[in-house]
Order: C-alpha cells, then structure tokens, then sequence
C-alpha cells in the first residue's frame, strides 16, 4: 500500500496516525518565499501541549510504501518537504476542535538569520559585526576593495548562515553547490589568468578555488558584478533578493528529494523546460492563462525626480532615461503615447555643506623700494607694526646728520616647517630660500590659513616667519617741516634736516623685527580680502543610472519579450517530482506560442486531499520602474562624507561654520634689539612739553666712555672687569667722620693711568 507520512524526531508515521484532517493537508513551495505545509489535527483538545514543538524538524514524504502503515515501516517514495514547525492555530467552537500546524521551508532560516559579511584570502579581514558591504571585500594581499561577482556573494551568504548553525551545533537547513571552498571559507586567492569557464573577478583573475562542474548557483551569475553597497544589518534572505534585484527571471527554491534540501538559484533561461500536456482526458483539470501583450513596451521613460540640499536650501533637478529599439535617448522613438510606459520617480538627491573663509592680504614692502615706502610698511598695522615709525621724530640718519637708508628686510624662517617647493629643508632661524621669498609675497592680515583653501586648483600655503631690519637713526624732538621729512614719497632730500628741532642723544643704531605669518594668497583687485570654500561634508543621493544599465533599458528589454500570467491544474493519484520551480513551463496541445513560451513558475500548490497540483506562472513582481528603483535604493546606507582637509583643522564645519585653523597669524613679540649711543631723559618746564625750557637732564652715552678712555692708556685692576663695560656696582667710601658707607654707583673696572 501506498501512503503519505510526516517524520519527527525519529518516528516516520502516516498522516491518519498523526490525526491529520485529508483535505486540510496542503504544501505549497514558493519563488523567494517560505514555503508552506498546513495540515490539522481534527479533534485535538486546544489545552493540550502542541505534538510538534516550535521550530520541530519534519520530513514529509509521498507515495511511501509499507504492508501495515505502522510506525517507521516505510520504504521508496519521495520527500516532498523539509521543514520547521513555526505555526500553531488552535480553535474551539460548539461542534468541533482542533489545531492547524504550519511548517516552513529553510527560507524561514535565511529570513531570520541576521546576515555579517566574511571571506578569507591572503588577509583575512572581516568587516566589523553590524556592517555589510555587498557585492565588496577586503581580503586580499592590498587590504584594498575587491569587487566580487553575484554568484559570490549569493554563496557568501548560504555559507555565513551554514557556518553559523554549525558553530551552534544546529543541523545545516538546506546545502548548495557553488564554488570550492577553503575550510568553509569563501578563498579570494588569486590562480593566474582566467579560461573560459572558470570563476574569476572583475579584472578576470582566476580564483585559486574553482566553480563546480554542476553548480546550483547559476554558474552565469559568477561572472556578474554590482556595484558595492554599504548596508545596514539585514537578514540573509534580505540580502539574497538584494542580488537578484535586476534578475528577475532567477527564482530561488529548494529540491526537497534531498536531505537536506538542496537550494538552487537559477535564470529562467536556464531552466529544464517541462512540457504539460493540455486536454488529454486524462489529469488535466483547469486552465487559466493570460498573454501579457500590455507589458510589452514601445519605449520606456524614465523621469527621475532629485530633490538636493546645498547649506540648507533644497532645489529639484530632474534626468530622463528613455530607452526604445534605436537605444538610449533616440528621437525615433515615442517619448510618450500608447504603449510608452512613463514614470517619475522621487529620489533624494545629495546634501552638501560648504565653508567659506577670508584672508585679508597685505604685500610684503618692507624689500626694494624707497625709504618712505618702507618707513610706511614698517609703521603700518599692515605691515610690521612699529609704532615709532609712525612719523619724524624718529629720522633716519648718521651722527654727521647725513641721511641713512632703510635697509632690505631680512625674512628668517620662524619655525622648521618641512620643506621649500624645491625640497629644500627649512631651519629655524635661516633666511628664507629665493623660492620661498618668491612664492610668500603677502602677509596675513586679517583671517586664517585653511589646509582647505586652493587657488585655482593649488593649495594655499602660509608660512610663520620674523621680519627684521637694523636702521641707523636719530630721535628729535619735534616733527620735522618742509623737505626735512625724508620719509615724504614726494621729498626725500635732506638738506636742512638739522635745523628741525633738537635731537634727543646720540644715533642710535636698533633692531626692529616682527613675527608675521606669509602667504602665496592675495587680495582680489578690488582690494577685497581673499576667499575660499570648500564642501565641508556631504551625503551621496540615490543610486540611477541613465542609458547602458539603466532601469529604462532592464525594463523595456524585459517587457520585449512576451510573458504570461496563469494556472494550470492537473489531478494525479500520485504526485511526481516532475515539476519545480526550476522548470520552464510549456503547454503542449494548445496553441502554438504556449509550446515553446518558457514561462515563468512562480508557485506550486499541491492538495494532498484532493490530489490537484496547481502550477502558477507569471512576471516578477517587481517589473515596474518604481518597484525597481525602490529596490535599487533598498537597504541602502548613504554614508555622509566630510572633508578630511577640513577635519585637520579640528571642525566638520558643519551647518556653514567656519573650521578652525590650520595657523594662525603671529603677533609681534617684544621690540627688537637696540644698539642706543646715548640715552637721555629730560625734565621739562612744561610736562611732556619738549619745546619749553629744559630744567633738568641725565644722559648715558656710550659714545662718552669711549672718548675718555681713547684719552689714555688704561690698565685694568681686575682683567675680568673691563673698565668698557659700565654697569651698577657697589663702592666702599668712608665719610668724614671717618665711618665706612656704601654706594652703588654706574662705574666700569677700575684702572690706572700712566
């Protein structure tokens, strides 16, 4: 006898010796989609506990042969299912009771198994747990990205979950056969040069582990590419209907005679064709079909609508992909009209930030030009800041009053700071090489260096440095009048330069100096400060793509050929293995087309009460433009990108501020050196009034040492002390009362005279 059992837990048992209500007993094995076995037991007390635990393996089988129908007394057959108990309905009413069980086919186990991205070769280095970089790895001798093809990917991800319920101690829920594996490990290594056949990568290196001869992983998509995809966290098959987004003529289903089921992914164009006889009298029951002739498209127009985001403010651009038979964008083809399938579909577009930031610039003209330029440059807060330039009193000249001249600026380097651009090395405290003198022209007045700021196309660079200059001058008291300001760009001559009031002291011979930050920028011609913007951060807009690739050609090319929706169904007293959802379906005895048509399956119901087996066919699910984008931009994660030279200087820049600096401009330090021949302090009649009449006055000239000395020849006491430097000293005397006391007094080392 024949009979149709369900195993658990070791005990194979025919349906009516597990309670099983006949017409209750349903399996349907579905495309990308769990498949299903339903059956009830009639008659079960609701309160009792459930004869088959959650997630409770079972193998259902059909046409099993025993003599008594006891118990673990079958042979033959085949194995129609092989699945988890996950459903449970218990009901009750006045006239009857009973429970339904619903068991799930391994795509259960794939929908609820979180997927990480893993691979192994010559570096084996895992993404962090928590992201998925698709169709991408890292593993290999470069730690650069790989692009790895789909049929990779795909096997990628029944390995994770195979290696997972292993590592658990789980039994694997299906198996598959795709390319060799290196201890369960998917082997990036390269092998050499790729034969026709072999599975290689996208630059066609082969891979060191071959595809199998008769893989279940459609050997075409191991020589297919998508872009690499930054996911959030997914479930396996998640990312499995990720890789098939743009196939949609690839079913994903499992052959049961196996145990465990084997998972195939294959192109209908790769399927086995089936041929179903139609009217034969014989188990042929009903036939539902309909010819998909609307599908068929004479253009595609694709209108994407792009929403972007600049600094806050959102504009719409829009991009059209048109595809017919003359291709991309043809005038000979309809742009709308019968039959011209439009759509406009919404994306978010980018989001950028910019910054922008000022340096206001002052030429560097403290080199070359004349003396009242310079005297300028020197007093000006542009330039190097001192304010005792600022007009005659200070006058530049010998002590025979001959006028002197401003001598060229020396520019030192203020810190090591790599190298010039001819690779020279910087050193603190040097002059600055010609290329740099030539290349930093300007001071930073107002305003900072970015690491950021270009001129066109070249980086703004910037550069600390001291500025000095020794002047040989005189202080009066007065400013001078008439030709005697030798600092006039118009009058220069000095001809009655002594006869403008008094000079306080002796010539002085000093240092004056600055430490100024350089630059290669400069104000516009207007005299407007320079500027500069950047893009501080942005996030990439959603993925399309227009012409070869786009999803106008996938859908006009997929809608060119006929397809069809339908049912067919057949009684049979004994269900064949002999239709999956890896057939192609035919139907012979009808019309001609039907023959040879190879449609799709998308589903197979088989009633194991009535014995009917329903065979439906039809189209992807997803074949309109908007599904297909939605998908496209499926799970993807835009991840914001900021600008790293505008990291360096401590700030994203976020919402249009300004970053922080890279340097920022030097202020003076202390006054330069002075070499002063003679100093004087006055008391005038009138405070701080230098033409009244002088009451009192001190003067410290060193110019007055060295006369007195040049008037002798002077022995020194104490070589050590010098009788040149004159300094404080404390000096013994005694009074005239004969009582030691003590001064201290301005005095060199004590000598003798001939």
């Amino acid at each position: 006898m024949s009979f149709d059992t369900l195993e658990y837990n070791g005990v194979e048992r025919t349906f009516a010796n597990w309670g099983f209500e006949r017409n209750s007993v349903q399996c349907v094995r579905y495309n990308q989609r769990e498949d299903v076995f339903r059956a009830t037991i009639a008659g079960a007390n609701v309160s009792d506990d459930p004869v088959f635990p959650f997630e409770a393996r079972v193998i259902i089988r059909a046409g099993r042969v025993s003599d008594t129908g006891t118990d673990n007394s079958f042979s033959g057959g085949a194995i129609k299912f092989t699945g988890k108990r996950v459903g449970m309905d218990a009901s009750a009413s006045g006239r009857a009771q009973g429970v339904a069980y619903e068991f799930l086919g391994p795509w259960y186990d794939l929908a609820n198994t979180h997927y990480l991205q893993t691979f192994q070769g010559v570096a084996a280095l895992p993404y962090a747990p928590g992201e998925v970089v698709l169709n991408t790895s890292t593993a290999n001798a470069l730690n650069s990205l790989l692009f790895i093809s789909i049929g990779d990917q795909i096997q990628a991800i029944l390995q994770w979950l195979l290696d997972e319920y292993a590592a658990q101690g789980m039994a694997a829920p299906f198996q598959y056969i795709g390319r060799d594996l290196n201890a369960g490990k998917i082997d990036l290594s390269f092998s050499g040069t790729t034969t026709p056949g072999q599975n290689s990568d996208k630059a066609g290196n082969a891979y060191l582990l071959p595809l199998n001869a008769a893989p279940t992983i459609d050997a075409a998509l191991y020589a297919q590419f998508l872009p690499s995809y930054i996911a959030k966290p997914m479930m396996c098959s998640q990312a499995l209907q990720k890789m098939l987004e743009l196939s949609p003529r690839t079913n994903i289903c499992f052959d049961y005679s196996t145990n465990p089921p084997t998972l195939y992914v294959r192109s209908v164009d790769n399927f086995t064709p089936v041929s179903l006889l139609l009217f034969n009298g014989v188990d042929h029951k009903s036939l539902n079909i309909k010819p998909r002739d609307d599908l068929v498209a004479r253009a595609v127009v694709i209108t994407y609508r792009i929403a972007n985001t600049v600094n806050g403010k959102q504009t719409v651009d829009y991009a059209v992909d048109k595809w017919g038979p003359h291709g991309f964008n043809n005038s000979s083809d309809p742009s709308a009209g019968l039959r011209v399938l439009s759509e406009t579909i919404d994306l978010q577009g980018y989001n950028i930030t910019t910054t922008t930031a000022q340096m206001d610039c002052e030429p560097l003209a403290c080199i070359e030009g004349t003396n009242a330029n310079k005297r300028a440059w020197w007093a000006s807060r542009r330039g190097g800041e001192q304010a005792k330039f600022a007009d005659s009193r200070l006058r530049f000249q010998d002590s025979s009053f001959a006028e002197t001249t401003i001598p060229d600026a020396t520019i030192s380097y203020a810190t090591t700071s790599g190298s010039d651009s001819l690779g020279n090395p910087r050193v603190a405290g040097a002059p600055l090489s010609a290329t740099d003198l030539a290349l930093f022209t300007h001071r930073i007045v107002r305003g900072t260096h970015h690491s950021w700021m270009t001129i066109g196309g070249s980086p703004v660079q910037s550069l600390k440095v001291r500025v000095s200059v020794r002047t040989e001058h005189a202080v009066y008291d007065v400013v001078a009048t008439g030709d005697a300001l030798n600092q006039l760009p118009a009058n220069e001559h000095v001809s009655n330069i002594a006869t403008n009031g008094s000079r306080q002291g002796k010539v002085n011979t000093e240092e004056a100096h600055c430490d100024i930050e350089l630059t290669n920028a400069s104000n516009g011609g207007d005299g407007s400060p320079f500027a500069a913007t950047t893009i501080a951060s942005a996030t990439p807009g959603e993925l399309y793509i227009l012409g070869n690739g786009g999803i106008a050609q996938y859908l006009f090319n997929s809608l060119l050929t006929a397809q069809y929706d339908g049912e067919y169904a057949r009684v049979e007293a004994e269900f064949a293995n002999n239709i999956g959802l890896t057939n192609a379906i035919n139907f012979t005895g009808g019309r001609a087309e039907w023959a040879t048509m190879n449609a799709q399956p998308q589903s197979i119901i088989e009633n194991f009460g009535t014995r009917e087996t329903f065979v439906q066919i039809g189209v992807a699910n997803h074949l309109s433009a908007g599904q297909l984008s939605s998908l496209l931009n499926m799970w993807a994660f835009r991840r914001p990108w900021y600008n790293p030279a505008v990291r360096v200087d401590n700030s994203a820049a976020n919402g249009g501020q300004v970053a922080m600096p890279q340097t920022s401009g030097g202020a003076n330090a202390t006054a330069g050196l002075s070499n002063h021949n003679e100093f004087v302090t006055t008391d005038y009649a009138t405070t701080n009034d230098p033409t009244s009449d002088v009451k009192a006055q001190i003067k410290v000239s060193a110019q007055k040492v060295t006369e007195l000395l040049a008037a002798t020849t002077p022995t020194p006491i104490d070589a050590t002390i010098p009788p040149k430097i004159v300094e404080p000293k404390e000096i013994t005397f005694c009074d005239e009362a004969g009582t030691v006391v003590h001064a201290i007094v301005l005095a060199g080392g004590f000598y003798t005279k001939p």
